[in-house]
């Protein structure tokens, strides 16, 4: 079993491109074979597990057990695992993962982000990095990370493109 990873803000609206592109890469997702965990609640979580349960795959939502009596169910999820503290969360999401979708969001987003990337730099795992959003762009022009830290990172600019690069994933 091949499990993908995807982050994405939680307020993403249904009729925002962001959504759609959300659905686009869960239903592709699905297609290519992979089991799919997100965070399992609103916005761009919720897009992804609503394009893999439309392809009839798999789509596992990691939760919080703080914010479960506090958010909306996501109705697209096939199953829902509710963990105690927001490492335990993170520890869920990555483990087992070979490809790690990372499309628009804010602080919650860019902590998985950053957590997923210092583990690939610190060479203790091999999969695949791929920002999703011209938002992530302006990371190849900070100067205060490495070329061979960005080296293991790959840039798309929407899900369409993700989707035309990787034929074969």
């Amino acid at each position: 079993m091949k499990f993908a990873t995807a982050f994405g803000a939680s307020k993403a609206s249904p009729d925002s491109k962001e959504y759609n592109d959300g659905i686009k890469i869960g239903r592709f997702l699905s297609k290519k074979g992979y089991v799919v965990k997100c965070g399992g609640y609103q916005g761009l979580m919720e897009a992804v597990s609503r394009g893999v349960k439309e392809e009839g795959g798999i789509c596992i939502g990691i939760t919080l057990k703080k914010f479960d009596s506090i958010r909306p169910q996501n109705p697209y999820l096939s199953k829902r695992v509710s963990c105690n503290s927001l490492f335990e969360r993170l520890q869920f999401l990555i483990e087992d993962t070979s490809l790690f979708i990372v499309q628009n969001g804010s602080i919650g987003t860019l902590n998985e982000l950053f957590m997923v990337w210092a583990i690939k730099y610190g060479n203790l795992s091999d999969f695949r990095i791929c920002l999703v959003s011209e938002n992530y762009e302006e990371l190849k022009h900070s100067s205060f990370i490495k070329k061979e830290q960005l080296d293991l990172l790959e840039f798309y600019k929407d899900a369409d493109d993700f989707i035309i690069r990787n034929p074969d994933l």
